[in-house]
């Protein structure tokens, strides 16, 4: 089923990347959208160094979260992108506050799901390191591989058997069967349906929940991966877990 889901996701997609040409500027007034990442376990908010227990049954702490969202769009019926942001790339940080809540300006079509590219394009993949979230100086570039890490989750577990039972993620790769990038389609609660509306901002509440990172397409257990720094088959299989990280607590609207 989740294979299928996937799937189905690429080739929604699919449509998106085709309607982003068109989409890329409005025809009258912009409105505002607002994405509030609230990264998760065990069911509750993610507090850094605080011991989990991943689906697995393998303890974890954390202290690095971060991964990159793009080609934020809104889609209707799963048919046709209503609105696509396609410039923005953002680094949400789960140490940064301000980095867990992106705005985007898009128009004011009816839609039921959200849609995003987790990571990076191939295009600036290849084009050395940039400025803003881009920047190396966020830790998400590799220089000796010229390319961005998608997503990087750091910390600790007594499975592991790391130097300081160290457990450390840096997932990307872009290229071919090497690529990591992951579209994001997610449905509104009760599968509602939203306009955005001008002069207010309406709001997702989206959960990040890092046990799916250790097993939701794959299991893959901290005790036989504590590491994984380089593009490749496993850091695929990273990918397809991180895919499902996510869903849509609520969304509301304000002035």
């Amino acid at each position: 089923m989740k294979t299928f889901r996937s799937l189905l996701a690429f080739g929604i997609l699919a449509l998106v990347w085709a309607g982003c040409a068109k989409e890329e500027s409005f025809e009258g007034d912009a409105y505002t959208l607002e994405l509030q990442f609230n990264p998760s376990a065990n069911g509750e908010a993610l507090v850094f160094n605080k011991e989990y227990v991943n689906p697995l049954g393998e303890d974890y702490s954390v202290r690095t979260f971060k991964f990159y969202v793009s080609r934020i769009s809104l889609l209707q019926d799963q048919l046709q992108p209503s609105a696509t942001d396609a410039s923005g790339i953002f680094l949400v940080d789960a140490s940064s506050e301000a980095s867990k809540t992106i705005r985007v300006s898009l128009n004011g079509q009816p839609f039921n799901k959200l849609a995003f590219q987790l990571g990076v394009d191939s295009a600036l993949n290849v084009s050395g390191a940039q400025t803003g979230a881009l920047d190396p100086l966020n830790g998400m570039f590799w220089t000796w591989n010229s390319g961005y890490i998608m997503a990087k989750l750091e910390g600790n577990s007594t499975r592991s058997a790391q130097l300081n039972n160290t457990m450390t993620y840096h997932i990307g790769g872009f290229k071919g069967d090497e690529r990591t990038q992951r579209w994001i389609v997610l449905d509104l609660p009760q599968l509602q349906e939203w306009t955005l509306e001008k002069n207010s901002i309406t709001t997702m509440v989206i959960d990040a929940d890092i046990d799916q990172w250790f097993s939701s397409t794959h299991d893959l257990p901290i005790g036989v991966h504590s590491e994984n720094m380089t593009p490749g088959p496993l850091s695929v299989q990273y990918a397809d877990n991180y895919a499902n990280l996510f869903r849509i607590e609520t969304v509301l609207r304000r002035q």
